[in-house]
């Protein structure tokens, strides 16, 4: 089945940064996932990469705010679409891709990320969420899904250096990197976050980390909604909540606002 490509991917540039989906606050639909900007911005779409394998669909498309030519926030988007069939195939190609391609990227916990999460039901569902800081281009085309089999998924790379460089778009200091996986019966969809720590808070100190990571768990957990996960399909965020507080990094007060904000 998935054994050759049928249809080449195309990647669309849309060079022009005119493209602004919401007048007030930016929220695009993803694959039943309402996806809105974490800084509050207007993104503009930036470029999509479409393609089949046979006749099997996958896309992944990209949205962009910009301040004083500096990247603000970033998003990427991801599907693969199986409409149900040959449901173990896709189980591992999916697994391929999030676990085995790069041990310290996709699903795989490493030293790099500031905060990783994952819940793995077994071969038709796994759910995982990360938080990290960059500063570099290359991490930001990444995560390096090394040669996946299949889709071209160094098209990404290819598309947003071109794109980047070709309008003179430098990085700020630091940026937060949030990434949401979510796979359920042969069906792979990603997001990815990139945006200007700055927007947050001046001093990344451990609490102001911490308070950000609240908030991109808030966000995944919205994701989780949308897709109707019954509650043993979600991850479990309440120990982590309740180390911060044994740890004095939260007050009693931050715990239990958190605590609300997180749905507990």
């Amino acid at each position: 089945m998935l054994s050759k490509f049928l249809k080449i991917g195309i990647i669309f540039f849309i060079t022009s940064l005119n493209f602004v989906y919401s007048d007030e606050n930016f929220t695009i639909k993803h694959h039943k996932l309402k996806i809105s900007s974490l800084s509050g911005n207007n993104l503009n779409k930036i470029g999509i990469i479409k393609g089949n394998i046979e006749e099997y669909p996958y896309g992944i498309s990209y949205y962009l705010h910009t301040e004083d030519n500096k990247i603000s926030e970033l998003i990427e988007t991801f599907y693969f679409e199986n409409y149900g069939d040959h449901v173990s195939r896709f189980n591992n190609w999916a697994r391929s891709v999030v676990y085995i391609a790069n041990p310290k990227h996709g699903c795989n916990n490493s030293d790099e990320k500031l905060y990783n999460n994952l819940k793995d039901n077994g071969p038709t569902h796994f759910n995982c969420f990360s938080v990290r800081l960059i500063d570099k281009f290359d991490q930001i085309y990444g995560p390096n899904f090394n040669r996946s089999e299949h889709i071209k998924l160094n098209q990404r790379e290819s598309f947003l250096s071109k794109y980047l460089s070709k309008n003179s778009i430098s990085l700020p200091n630091k940026m937060f990197r949030v990434e949401s996986y979510l796979y359920r019966g042969g069906k792979l969809i990603w997001v990815f976050y990139t945006v200007d720590s700055k927007l947050f808070y001046k001093n990344l100190n451990d609490k102001n980390i911490e308070k950000f990571i609240n908030k991109a768990i808030s966000v995944h957990q919205n994701f989780e909604e949308d897709l109707k996960f019954k509650p043993h399909m979600k991850i479990d965020v309440l120990n982590r909540l309740e180390t911060l507080f044994d740890k004095g990094i939260f007050s009693e007060e931050e715990f239990k606002k958190a605590k609300e904000t997180l749905n507990f």
